[in-house]
């Protein structure tokens, strides 16, 4: 397959599939039918015990290749797919073997892309459907994707649905999930070495960060995947989100990769949340003393000094 297809930009959809057997042929009719059709697409099985491999291996499509390998985890099958892209793919989605997309999507993002060349990648806005694709949560994961927020001035203040993501807010939270809805130049990626497997879960959160330093990642204001929600979800674990959360702020934040520009705005945005966070935890401890709670509000208060003290992230979070 060469980078041009119908005078089309050629896109690499790298799948990974673990034990999705219920949800893949739904997912791969949808990347099929995209209105850009010059895609190169690798569903890699990793060590799933379901049939899912038999229905990727049942699609007529030239378009799809199969591959099956061991377990190694979502982020070394990820890079295993993108090594596997032919040397002429320029765009990259990583897509979930249970996510849906607009069938608009792809050629939506690459306009966007076009119009913009400093950027690193563009992404659409997802809102929650449940296991029978139905909607799900009235709207709720898409109003927490378009409320994104930074520091500016020292203060936490909310971005619009339409700016571009940049470091400082890439560093704080991660709003840009899942991977399924973002386009990435094929050159960002590799220029950052694609996921860290040292990740669980956190592995595209970081390599998002990572990419920012290298331009922004610019939106699409509006609902084009269908992002499934259900017990199976590896963000549903709390303790391991955490832990990786942390991990991914203490090696962003003492990365060697950071220009002194990046290391400002780093500082900056760490301590501009923490200050605020002390402020908004300081106040539910007033509402708790009021209430007459008073072991309550001492473990608020106690809390919210906890951030204040917190001037960086801890060194051993990377650990």
């Amino acid at each position: 397959m060469t980078a041009e297809q119908d005078g089309e930009a050629t896109i690499g959809v790298i799948i990974p599939l673990y034990n999705g057997a219920r949800h893949i042929a739904e997912t791969l009719r949808s990347v099929l039918a995209q209105t850009h059709a010059a895609l190169q697409v690798i569903v890699l099985d990793d060590g799933s015990s379901d049939g899912g491999a038999e229905i990727v291996r049942a699609v007529d499509d030239p378009r799809v290749t199969l591959v099956q390998k061991r377990n190694e985890g979502i982020a070394r099958t990820r890079n295993a797919g993108l090594a596997l892209l032919d040397a002429g793919v320029g765009y990259v989605v990583f897509m979930d073997h249970d996510d849906v997309v607009a069938p608009d999507l792809y050629e939506r993002l690459l306009r966007v892309l076009a119009r913009h060349p400093a950027a690193v990648g563009a992404f659409a806005v997802a809102d929650w459907i449940d296991a029978d694709s139905a909607p799900l949560g009235d709207g709720e994961y898409a109003r927490f994707m378009r409320e994104r927020q930074t520091v500016r001035g020292g203060r936490v203040v909310p971005l619009t649905p339409d700016e571009d993501v940049t470091l400082p807010e890439l560093f704080l939270a991660n709003h840009l999930y899942p991977p399924s809805g973002i386009l990435l130049r094929r050159t960002a990626i590799d220029a950052i070495g694609g996921f860290d497997p040292s990740y669980r879960v956190a592995d595209d959160w970081d390599a998002l960060v990572r990419l920012s330093r290298l331009g922004p990642i610019v939106p699409v204001d509006e609902i084009l995947v269908g992002y499934r929600r259900h017990g199976a979800n590896a963000s549903g674990n709390t303790a391991l989100n955490v832990r990786e959360s942390r991990a991914v702020w203490a090696h962003t934040y003492f990365s060697a990769d950071n220009s002194a520009a990046d290391r400002r705005a780093l500082q900056a945005a760490w301590r501009g949340m923490q200050r605020h966070k002390f402020r908004v935890k300081s106040a539910a401890a007033r509402r708790a003393l009021q209430a007459r709670q008073v072991l309550v509000a001492g473990r608020r208060q106690l809390d919210a000094l906890a951030h204040l003290a917190l001037v960086r992230p801890l060194r051993r979070w990377g650990r």
